[in-house]
């Protein structure tokens, strides 16, 4: 699947009624041979920002979660993991101005299905590699 297919299916999750997290993860259900319906029941307590919270954006939780599943084996991987979560948290920031759902949701920010886009895209960057 390229990048446009990882978007649209995302968004049309999103049009399901999955969270922004759901939506993120579940598209990278080859990548980290996850069973789309488990990486959904994962996800499903992280959205509008952790049960509701607004705290860390769900489509941030969920790239943390895809990192995990593709690049921890073992408490030796910690690091490397945690390098990975901040950098792909830190492309987040750059393009979105925060991590945290209320701020993103402040009048003017971008609605849930373009951040839902900008986390796939920095996933997809990474994981696969440019088109």
């Amino acid at each position: 699947m390229n990048l446009n297919q990882r978007i649209e299916r995302a968004l049309d999750l999103r049009r399901q009624g999955y969270n922004c997290a759901q939506c993120v993860a579940m598209v990278f259900e080859d990548i980290t041979a996850t069973d789309p319906d488990l990486l959904s029941r994962f996800t499903a307590g992280l959205g509008t920002g952790v049960g509701g919270l607004r705290e860390i954006c769900g489509a941030v939780s969920a790239m943390a979660i895809v990192d995990s599943l593709t690049g921890y084996k073992s408490p030796d991987d910690k690091a490397e993991l945690y390098t990975t979560v901040s950098s792909d948290g830190e492309k987040f920031r750059s393009i979105n101005g925060s991590l945290v759902c209320r701020e993103l949701k402040r009048p003017g920010g971008k609605p849930c299905p373009q951040l839902i886009a900008d986390a796939v895209t920095i996933l997809y960057n990474r994981l696969i590699g440019n088109e």
